[in-house]
């Protein structure tokens, strides 16, 4: 190995300064940047595909047993389906922690 490369990888006082720079800048990062707000999961307005609302139409998301499912209540009755991802595969949740 060449002269340069021995040197650039030999081991030097700077980087444990390095590394607790990279350290503290991804701690500051995280402490600063807001937390992003959970999208409402419950009772939400049902639409239709066009857009139109469905009157007395609404929806929420259930976790049963760790698998996520959609609850539609409608003026015509009420259904609870699984919630499926773009995969085919129900998606899993966590239940919601007690507040």
């Amino acid at each position: 190995m060449s002269q340069p490369w021995r040197q650039l990888l030999a081991p030097s006082r700077l980087w444990p300064l390095a590394a607790l720079l990279a350290i503290g800048i991804i701690a500051f990062a995280a402490v600063v940047t807001p937390a992003a707000e959970p999208p409402t999961v419950v009772n939400n307005p049902l639409v239709f595909a066009n857009g139109e609302a469905v009157l007395g139409g609404r929806w929420s998301v259930l976790c049963i047993e760790g698998m996520a499912y959609l609850q539609i209540l409608s003026p015509q009755g009420q259904a609870v389906v699984p919630k499926y991802r773009k995969n085919g595969l129900v998606e899993r949740c966590d239940p919601p922690v007690g507040e």
